[in-house]
Parts: C-alpha cells; structure tokens; sequence
C-alpha cells in the first residue's frame, strides 16, 4: 500500500477511535510509523462543490425538435404572439374542441374519436 493510501486511512481510523498501536497492528506497521503518518499527513483537498444547478422552468415544457419549432413559428406568425402565449392558445382552443367532442360523445356513443378540426379562419 502506497504512503498517501496508508496516511489516509490512519486518519480514518483514528476518527474512529483507534490509537496507533492498534492501527499499527492493522495495518501492519509500528506505532511510529503512525504517529508520524498522522503528523505528517495533510488531508486532501476536498472536492469544490458543484455548481448549483439551474432551477426547473416553470410550467410546461414542450419538447425541442424540428416539428415543434416549426409549429410553433407558424403559431406565432399568425397570432402574431410570443411563443408561450401562442402554445396557450393552441392548447386552449385543442381542449375545447376535444371537450366539445366528449359531450357530444356521451349522447352518441357511435363515435370513435375526435373530429378532425375542418374549420378555416380567413
């Protein structure tokens, strides 16, 4: 076992409440050995801390990929909105639609999904 190894793991143990006759016996050295380990030692460098990371947007995130950003721009050059408002836009008037399907679904059950959105804005 190397020197730095052994000096770290003397400091370890008499941490732990060992003297350095026991830990000599341990690890097979005499207790001047120890002694001087523990003199001697300087204990490493701890690590710097990680950077904090950034916190969580919140709210809802979409995924980043080609199809969304590209109907996203579409969303936000005809409302002519910022990108959060337009995809509140589009999920508002989605859910109305979906919850004007499901009404008419309970009242007619041959229905299998929802329509297709066939309206036109001009």
């Amino acid at each position: 076992m190397s020197r730095a190894t052994r000096r770290i793991i003397v400091a370890h143990l008499t941490d732990h409440g060992m003297n350095p006759t026991e830990i000599g016996a341990e690890l097979e050295v005499s207790p001047d050995t120890v002694r001087r380990d523990l003199r001697d030692h300087t204990p490493p460098t701890p690590a710097p801390d990680p950077e904090p990371a950034a916190p969580a947007a919140a709210g809802l995130l979409l995924p980043d990929d080609p199809q969304t950003r590209r109907n996203l721009t579409v969303l936000t050059t005809a409302l002519g909105a910022q990108p959060e408002d337009a995809a509140r836009y589009a999920i508002h008037q989605e859910a109305h639609r979906v919850h004007h399907w499901h009404t008419t679904r309970t009242r007619r059950p041959s229905r299998s999904g929802p329509p297709a959105d066939t309206t036109t804005e001009g």
